[in-house]
């Protein structure tokens, strides 16, 4: 094969890879909606995907395993951020309560988190990725503090809390994380 016919399978490959992934998107959907109804907002469980990965990291080769698994990470962080955003979507006040006593306006261009989570890998690269994924970027990132159970951060996101994405992003941000508050929005 030349290197066009080889594109081109590449090409048809990624036309299916959609597909399956939209379906897996569909299926999100539904879990999303069966928790709404039975009051549940825990979409992110760490163990349950260290589980699957493992699972789905055995059936492969030791020279493709981390890429593969880097590949099924990314669409388990889609799939929990699209299952957020149909809870906020669908539940009214989700976060107000992440608001109290900040004095938001419309010519902020920053906001401050704290936040906690598992040290353990991509621990903190899930989150950073997460802010991309909304469509956000970082200012800055400081260490607080670290053990060998948890690792605590501040982090400063460009962007304004008037922005529904922001809303939506801190929302999910204080359900993946331990000790989740927003600082202050400036």
């Amino acid at each position: 094969m030349n290197i066009n016919e080889i594109r081109k399978e590449i090409d048809a490959l990624d036309v299916e890879i959609r597909s399956l992934l939209m379906k897996r998107l569909d299926f999100s959907e539904k879990v999303a909606r069966t928790k709404i109804e039975a009051g549940e907002l825990t979409i992110f469980r760490a163990d349950r995907e260290e589980e699957i990965l493992k699972r789905l990291g055995s059936e492969v080769s030791e020279d493709r395993r981390a890429g593969y698994l880097a590949v099924v990470r990314k669409i388990m962080e889609t799939s929990r951020m699209y299952q957020y955003g149909i809870m906020f979507d669908s539940i009214e006040n989700l976060f107000s309560p992440l608001a109290e006593n900040l004095n938001i306006q419309p010519s902020n261009t920053r906001v401050r988190v704290s936040l906690t989570r598992e040290n353990r890998p991509n621990a903190m690269s899930s989150i950073l990725s997460m802010i991309g994924d909304y469509g956000f970027n970082m200012d800055r990132m400081e260490l607080i503090s670290q053990d060998s159970e948890k690792v605590t951060f501040e982090l400063l996101i460009i962007g304004n809390l008037n922005d529904e994405k922001m809303r939506k992003l801190m929302f999910q941000l204080s359900k993946e994380s331990k000790n989740f508050s927003i600082i202050y929005s400036y």
